[in-house]
């Protein structure tokens, strides 16, 4: 039997194919590259992909030329070819339109030739399966683009026209800025500016694209997400008027909007649409192009030390951190319960459905610190957002905010929202014509009485928003830190004010004042320290204190379930991220732990030593703490460990009905059109049993005041 062949390299096998027969139709130079459709090795896969990218980058780029070449030929014939959907996508250069050859003032002055410095890092690879590699544009083959160099050695012309067109891009913002302009004014202007913006921008797609995803980016994306800034209430306009003008000036900026905008418009279809749909080929060339023409021009201006940490290019890597797009993971949503109030404020869901450019977030946060913080942006509008962003990667990963809290009006910094209703009651029980958004609403607590008998679910009594406690206060009966009480108060407070809203019981409150309360209450839940941290403040301490957590004043074995908890109801009700890209499987191994810690395993209905563990006194928030991780924990594997800790938890407080439980619930925090259907669901599921068996036991004392908690007045 003869010897097996070797197979050759990757790199022998293609010079083998460089040569091709006389009679054949191809260029002497073409290049024929074969690739194997089951690879051996990681390597060769990559290899593969290499291969197929860059022939689809060479094939559009030969496309590119082949339409200018037939643009400026007389004899091309005078019929007009029907564009194709490609061809409205992708501009051809020409179509920048003629302009007087004059130096981009913005850019930086390299050498013809010269290869730029990367100093951002290029795209993560897109999802993409096996049988859409060819129609895949990857932006790393791209990136060199304006240096392509055709078979017959001539350098392209791609450079020479987009300095054609950046110098009419310099024309059209010294025409914005003519005062002596007959429009009649700013915000005409811009939107006059945008009618075809494909003529003036040295972009490859094409003028109905860019046009497109501009005004999408103007009339959409931009007024949803930044409602205020400099304390005061933004309109379109203001938006319209802050950022357009500076993408005007600067590629980069312009080039990062449109990705941004393909970006949230293609993730909002998605979320809008019962069926998941994968990205079209159209979509995907889209974001490629949008990203490789910003990374490009922001490695240019990042040439220049001066224009590093400019607002600008700040904004531009913004864009670029948060609208990574990935839906091979997502699942058509159908979950039949209520959406939360409010759960697209500020575009939470379609940013919270988009994934993250982890390179560019680490390049983001240093440009900031480069700039020297929040504090020194001059872009109005750029910290603002920059700190919604920040609370939202935090709540993504469940780490603390890496930037400060920077809100719409000053006053939110320290909870004094402006027109923010100042509820002491839960359930608000007042007439409509009094709740009245521009006064501060402080009805007189409920007198105190011992046996918790002030935890009366027809009147429930909370302390304001500002961290004040009343005798009746139920964080204050669970004699948690200072600091988590607080936090939750600010939490049922948002949650009420929230539900009162959406009944349309408080008509004149605004979104912008809205979220800017949200984005401070969570960034105080987000900035609360974990109990570890707190061990090591407390214990690190002089000889004359207390060297053990244990003999604190406060109860804080108790303390990190609550923290916990509060972070699964805060993504159910004040901060929802869409049901993916929650990180409840995470919380639920994290509180756990942090229960089991507690001692929650030897809570037992026949528990006769109840006033000795460390939720004696606090059986209303244990049974919150449960039945929160159990909702949460739906589809896990701690599914089933939840479920025997809530029954067993049901059974010694004494829920006989999910009226009892229900009334429980609203006692701590809870919202109806949102929790009900999770809540009644384990309910059902956990089957607290038979109830004349567990009473003809002996009753269970809850805190020592000598009333069993199944006969407490708070449970009807």
């Amino acid at each position: 039997m003869p010897p097996r062949a070797r197979r050759g390299r990757l790199s022998e096998r293609r010079a083998a194919a460089t040569s091709t027969g006389a009679g054949s139709d191809a260029k002497p130079s073409e290049v024929f590259h074969f690739v194997s459709v089951n690879p051996s090795s990681e390597f060769q896969k990559s290899e593969n992909r290499s291969v197929i990218r860059s022939h689809a980058s060479k094939y559009i780029w030969r496309q590119h030329r082949a339409s200018r070449t037939d643009g400026n030929n007389p004899n091309s014939g005078t019929a007009k070819s029907v564009p194709s959907r490609k061809q409205l996508l992708i501009a051809p250069t020409s179509s920048y339109g003629a302009a007087k050859e004059t130096p981009w003032p913005l850019l930086s002055d390299g050498t013809e030739g010269e290869e730029p410095v990367l100093t951002l890092a290029p795209p993560d690879e897109y999802n993409v399966s096996p049988s859409d590699d060819e129609d895949t544009v990857n932006s790393r083959e791209i990136q060199p683009v304006g240096n392509e160099v055709d078979n017959n050695g001539e350098v392209s012309k791609f450079a020479s026209n987009t300095q054609l067109a950046q110098s009419s891009m310099e024309s059209a913002a010294v025409i914005y800025a003519d005062e002596r302009n007959t429009m009649p004014g700013p915000f005409n202007q811009l939107m006059a500016f945008i009618g075809e913006p494909a003529n003036t921008f040295p972009s490859m797609l094409g003028g109905s694209s860019v046009s497109k995803l501009m005004r999408y980016a103007i009339f959409d994306l931009w007024p949803g997400l930044v409602l205020g800034a400099g304390n005061k209430k933004w309109t379109q306009e203001d938006v319209a008027q802050s950022w357009l003008p500076r993408s005007m000036s600067h590629p980069a900026l312009f080039t990062a909007f449109l990705y941004g905008a393909a970006g949230h418009l293609q993730t909002r279809q998605r979320l809008e649409s019962a069926v998941i749909a994968p990205q079209t080929r159209e979509e995907k060339l889209e974001q490629i192009v949008c990203e490789a023409e910003t990374i490009k021009q922001l490695n240019k201006m990042m040439l220049d030390p001066q224009k590093t940490a400019l607002d600008e290019v700040i904004l531009a890597v913004l864009c670029m951190a948060f609208n990574k797009t990935d839906y091979s993971k997502w699942t058509s949503d159908i979950d039949p319960a209520p959406k939360a109030p409010l759960r697209n404020l500020q575009w939470l869901q379609v940013y919270g459905g988009l994934s993250l450019n982890d390179q560019h977030v680490k390049g983001l946060l240093a440009l900031i610190q480069t700039r020297g913080g929040l504090d020194q942006l001059k872009l109005p509008g750029l910290a603002e957002t920059l700190s919604v962003s920040s609370i939202m990667l935090s709540t993504k990963y469940l780490a603390k905010p890496r930037l400060p809290f920077f809100p719409i009006f000053k006053d939110s910094i320290s909870g004094k929202t402006p027109k923010w209703p100042n509820l002491s009651s839960h359930t608000c029980p007042m007439p409509i014509d009094i709740i009245n958004p521009s006064l501060n609403i402080q009805p007189s607590p409920a007198p105190y009485r011992p046996n918790n008998s002030s935890n009366n679910a027809k009147g429930i009594n909370t302390s304001s928003s500002t961290g004040t406690t009343s005798p009746g206060d139920i964080f204050a009966r669970s004699n948690i830190p200072t600091a988590l009480a607080t936090v939750l108060r600010q939490i049922q407070n948002y949650s009420t004010v929230v539900n009162l809203h959406s009944q349309g019981l408080l008509p004149y409150l605004e979104l912008a004042v809205i979220a800017d309360r949200r984005n401070w209450v969570q960034y105080e839940l987000l900035s609360l320290k974990s109990i570890n941290e707190l061990k090591e403040e407390i214990e690190v301490v002089g000889p004359s204190s207390p060297t053990s957590i244990s003999q604190q004043p406060y109860n804080y074995k108790i303390y990190e379930p609550l923290r916990l908890t509060a972070l699964i109801y805060s993504m159910l009700v004040i901060y929802p991220l869409p049901p993916a890209k929650r990180p409840f499987p995470r919380l639920c191994r994290m509180l756990k732990a942090a229960l089991v810690a507690a001692d929650i395993e030897n809570i037992t209905p026949d528990d006769s030593c109840s006033n000795y563990h460390c939720w004696a006194g606090a059986a209303e928030m244990l049974l919150w703490v449960t039945m929160l991780g159990t909702m949460a924990a739906r589809n896990t594997p701690s599914e089933d460990w939840y479920v025997e800790r809530c029954r067993d938890v049901m059974r010694f407080v004494g829920v006989r009905s999910w009226e009892q439980l229900k009334a429980v619930m609203i006692t701590v925090m809870w919202m109806d059109c949102v929790c009900d259907m999770g809540g009644m669901a384990v309910w059902l599921e956990v089957g607290v049993g038979n109830w004349s068996d567990i009473e003809s036991q002996h009753r269970r004392v809850g805190d020592g005041s000598g009333i069993p908690l199944a006969e407490r007045d708070w449970l009807i």
